[in-house]
């Protein structure tokens, strides 16, 4: 019965460790890959009967792979502007397919712009909230509202300009009834750039005259008086500004923008106009240039205009029990019995981490460590080996002595 027993007990371990070197293999493997969490081996004893101090009847050892999900791995910076790292707690929710709606889970942020302009990583969609302009998320923050994260189904608009500053200084020296010309760039409600001419003409003693024109339309805007005081300051008109109306003859909508003359001085003692800047709001439709990823998880689509859109909040997932996620392929993961419910956040808000953009996380693999693991369940396998040997060792003694 001894010798039946310590076979037994040798094969298990042999089992137990081939599990063991088959969980440092696949380690070893995914040392490279982005967000893999390192998996350990559990080994328990197992006995048939408890030891009564003359026998022990052993049943030998099992072993178990145990999960590490929640563990942090390096966090690294790309040169792709869609890779995303979670530096702390959660998870990324994403769908299979473009017409799964399970939800699954992953720290693998190695996501691609694909041709209809959706974040993925090969067939996981990243999900989202959509926000307002103010980068808010527009809605509930819940499972139902989530949306694959699409970078291109938002546009830069026409937007036509409505305010102006022109911070400008007339020379005090100017002659009377000399005039000089400077510019400043509109746009229209269609999204047309027109240039409009502004002439200066020194009237008098600090006084001037300022006018608009422009050939692609007529303004209703009559001369405006700009008065100065002994130091330069402008003290008329009062408000310092100019409601400039243009009718366009490409059929666009009239325009009406607020210029603002407070910036305007009359101080340096120098003869015509030195326009430093001129200030404007309104923009044409622009093109997609590229998307950033800030720590709260807000997408910001840029365009060649010069406009940087907020689209969407990326979702956190946290969870009571990481490490009773069930693993699939890909680095992806599913809720379980022992995982419990997710609970969906704002990346740093809840406990849940914050987001690195053209960031990822690194495998929590540490090859040195695989290594030893590896020499001993070499050396535990080699024993036990040895264990069978000697017992087939003396099994054949019984039978000898028996013939």
């Amino acid at each position: 019965m001894s010798l039946s027993s310590a076979m037994n007990n040798a094969v298990s371990a042999l089992k137990a460790q081939s599990q063991a070197l088959s969980v440092i293999s696949n380690n070893l493997a995914n040392s490279g890959t982005t967000g893999y969490k390192g998996v350990t081996t559990s080994f328990s004893s197992l006995v048939t009967q408890m030891y009564n101090g003359t026998t022990y009847t052993g049943a030998g050892v099992t072993s178990s792979a145990r999960q590490n999900v929640g563990a942090q791995g390096n966090i690294q910076g790309t040169d792709n502007t869609t890779d995303i790292a979670i530096d702390g707690n959660g998870m990324f929710v994403v769908r299979y397919g473009s017409d799964n709606e399970s939800v699954y889970y992953t720290r693998n942020g190695e996501f691609d712009q694909d041709e209809n302009g959706y974040l993925v990583n090969g067939n996981y969609y990243l999900m989202g909230w959509p926000t307002n302009s103010d980068g808010t998320v527009s809605g509930n923050q819940s499972t139902a509202a989530l949306q694959r994260i699409n970078v291109t189904n938002n546009v830069s608009s026409v937007a036509a300009t409505t305010k102006a500053t022109i911070d400008a200084d007339l020379g005090p020296n100017t002659t009377a009834g000399d005039d000089y010309t400077t510019s400043m760039e509109i746009y229209d409600a269609q999204g047309n750039l027109h240039t409009v001419t502004m002439t200066w003409e020194k009237t008098a003693t600090n006084q001037w005259n300022l006018s608009f024109s422009c050939p692609d339309g007529t303004t209703t805007t009559g001369t405006t008086a700009l008065t100065f005081d002994g130091t330069g300051k402008l003290t008329s008109p009062s408000p310092a500004s100019v409601a400039l109306n243009f009718t366009w003859s490409n059929g666009a909508s009239a325009s009406a923008i607020d210029v603002d003359l407070s910036s305007l001085t009359q101080t340096y003692g120098s003869a015509g106009v030195s326009q430093s800047s001129v200030d404007t709001d309104g923009h044409t439709s622009g093109k997609l240039l590229g998307v950033a990823i800030a720590a709260d998880g807000t997408v910001t689509a840029s365009y060649d205009n010069g406009q940087a859109i907020p689209i969407y909040k990326i979702a956190i997932a946290t969870f009571p029990n990481y490490d009773g996620l069930s693993q699939l392929s890909h680095g992806v993961y599913e809720t379980s019995s022992t995982s419990g419910d997710p609970s969906l956040h704002i990346a740093g808000e809840g406990g849940s981490g914050t987001l690195d953009g053209s960031s990822l996380e690194s495998s929590t693999v540490d090859t040195a460590d695989e290594f030893t693991r590896m020499i001993v369940a070499q050396q535990a396998y080699s024993a036990a080996s040895q264990v069978i040997t000697t017992a087939k060792d003396m099994y054949d003694a019984l039978i000898s002595a028996v013939r």
